[in-house]
């Protein structure tokens, strides 16, 4: 009997939980607060995201304990922010898993070193390729909240793996698509969420649709860039790379294009944070993707724009006038 075991509280996390419950799959939930998660348990909703959203409890067992949850699944989810992914895995004990498939759903890099999510698990907690997949969009969780038309990509290399986890997540709502480029969708939600902030800069500077048509066209050359020097021949123009992007760019409900608005309209990066009560991925997207391109024998001016404004504390207006003249 399929049971999912889903770290991390966040609206993503949530947004994930009513999918699987709703389709009548066990889920149990590590959350880090215990009262969080005697408060999902008892009212069926989360209280600090995505409250709204009404969860099966007849199929949900919400825990602060990750021994419980990990022991008690036989699928494990992690979906929490990139940042938070080694915190998670401290203490998390390989037995726990062996043998269990590994589903990562987490968007970044990981460490110092600047690892892609799926990489950082699999050396932390020894992972088979035929035991691993992610679980990437293009999507935005209050979508699925509301039930609103979404696409899901699963990326995975065995066949049954893809055909279980297609199954599971499926709904009427729901259209998933199967990819065996692992490493690519990965790195392409990273740099979408890069995109997401500069977008929103431009927004926040009160640039047009013009403009913005512009950046987005030249984001989408930049990330097959991105993706062919990391190895990966995807044919971007498909939702799992320029869907997901491109969502992230022009969404009201993109967290990374809020970031970037309250960028562009003059924030400090410590005062955009404060005022989101959600973790914009593409500000530590942007440094890690920055480190990891940076010796690439090729020109990433939006990327390069990011990281500026974000990491050099460089002028946002000033940055964009000398994008203004790299953009084609």
């Amino acid at each position: 009997m399929i049971e999912f075991g889903v770290f991390g509280g966040g609206s993503w996390a949530t947004a994930l939980v009513k999918i699987l419950t709703d389709n009548k799959l066990i889920v149990n939930w590590y959350l880090r607060r215990t009262e969080q998660a005697e408060a999902i348990q008892n009212t069926g909703s989360n209280p600090d995201y995505l409250n709204f959203v009404t969860l099966n409890t007849e199929y949900l067992r919400c825990s602060s304990q990750k021994q419980f949850v990990a022991q008690k699944s036989t699928i494990i989810l992690f979906a929490v922010p990139s940042d938070g992914l080694s915190d998670l895995l401290i203490g998390f004990d390989r037995k726990w898993i062996h043998n269990k498939a590994i589903l990562s759903a987490v968007k970044g890099t990981v460490g110092e070193e600047h690892e892609l999510p799926s990489a950082y698990i699999s050396r932390q907690l020894i992972i088979p390729n035929n035991l691993q997949g992610i679980l990437a969009g293009p999507c935005h969780a209050e979508e699925i909240g509301h039930r609103k038309k979404t696409y899901l990509t699963i990326g995975a290399v065995d066949p049954h793996w893809q055909q279980m986890l297609q199954t599971c997540f499926s709904a009427d709502y729901l259209d998933v698509r199967i990819n065996a480029d692992i490493t690519g969708i990965e790195w392409a939600a990273i740099y979408k969420n890069v995109v997401g902030l500069v977008s929103g800069m431009a927004k926040g500077l009160r640039y047009g649709d013009n403009f913005i048509a512009v950046l987005v066209a030249n984001a989408l050359a930049e990330l097959r860039e991105v993706l062919r020097h990391m190895g990966s021949n995807a044919e971007i123009l498909s939702s799992s790379y320029a869907g997901d992007l491109l969502v992230t760019a022009y969404s009201t409900h993109s967290r990374n294009r809020l970031f970037g608005e309250m960028i562009g309209r003059g924030y400090s990066v410590d005062k955009a944070k404060g005022a989101m009560n959600m973790v914009a991925e593409g500000y530590g997207a942007t440094r890690g993707l920055y480190q990891t391109t940076r010796n690439f024998p090729v020109k990433l001016p939006i990327l390069q724009t990011a990281y500026r404004v974000l990491f050099k504390y460089m002028p946002v207006l000033t940055e964009f006038k000398l994008l203004e003249q790299k953009l084609t």
